[in-house]
């Protein structure tokens, strides 16, 4: 118990000691209280700009290379978006790509994330090349603008958003067609429907014959992504000796007349709820 007491009593004397000490110098304390503050917010605002300046040389980067056709690992695909991420003080830069792959039944786009470090030279990120060589660091390697398999990888990721436009058109128009189904059936014997039956069997025609092109549109998309994910997947040292033209075997004019014929129906539809309404007043 004495040894405690004892105890007790250094402690309490060193803290009044101390207490003194601080007492006695409190203005060398503030000072340097003053100082570490200072000399943090300075370091602060310096990663701060850092980092702001980073981020305008990653978004000039994206702007370089955004859907720029790649060769990205083991895969083919494009960059969708580089993105500054990471803290101020240890940041990072995400490389957002899409990139084909056969998941056995359809070729897909599998959507993954690079992250790379800033380059240690950040003045790389302004140029052209200098991103083109940072990337290459990661594993991504930009192909060659006016090379068929450039060509191959834009075409299949214009296949896929076709396959995707076509998908939702389809279930779109299955909602119309629906409606115009159930108008019909209740048109008959229906002395205040009977007369707009032609005009609904004639919009029936019209969603029928436009779901046929949008089935056949969403198939033949289905399979030229899948010749270009085969030819992509042949060996390097191969591709060139397998000739053929490929500006003729693909041709994305054809889905734009698929878009305003699809337009066109749509607005057909339009117009016939708008007699309806019309009648309905």
């Amino acid at each position: 118990m004495a040894q405690q007491n004892t105890g007790c009593g250094c402690g309490t004397l060193i803290a009044l000691v101390a207490l003194g000490f601080v007492l006695a110098y409190w203005q060398v304390f503030l000072v340097a209280a003053l100082l570490v503050l200072a000399i943090a917010a300075v370091v602060w605002g310096v990663l701060l700009q850092n980092q702001e300046q980073l981020r305008v040389l990653v978004e000039a980067a994206e702007r370089r290379v955004q859907l720029v056709p790649c060769q990205i690992q083991n895969s083919f695909g494009v960059i969708q978006a580089i993105k500054l991420a990471g803290s101020l003080q240890t940041p990072r830069i995400d490389v957002h790509c899409s990139t084909l792959t056969s998941n056995g039944n359809a070729v897909v786009a599998d959507e993954i994330c690079i992250s790379l470090s800033p380059p240690a030279e950040r003045q790389l990120l302004r140029t052209s090349s200098g991103v083109a060589s940072w990337l290459r660091s990661g594993g991504i390697t930009q192909l060659e603008e006016l090379s068929v398999e450039a060509k191959a990888v834009a075409a299949a990721m214009e296949c896929l958003r076709e396959r995707s436009w076509a998908s939702q058109a389809l279930a779109d128009l299955d909602g119309l067609r629906g409606s115009v189904i159930d108008t019909l059936e209740k048109a008959h014997g229906n002395e205040l429907l009977e007369s707009a039956i032609p005009q609904l069997q004639h919009a029936l025609e019209a969603f029928n014959a436009e779901r046929q092109k949008l089935h056949l549109a969403k198939r033949s998309a289905s399979e030229m992504l899948r010749k270009l994910h085969d030819f992509l997947s042949v060996p390097e040292g191969i591709r060139p000796i397998l000739n053929f033209d490929f500006d003729q075997l693909f041709d994305p004019q054809r889905f734009a007349a698929l878009e305003q014929s699809f337009s066109e129906v749509v607005q057909l539809n339009d117009a016939f709820r708008q007699l309806s309404e019309d009648r309905q007043a």
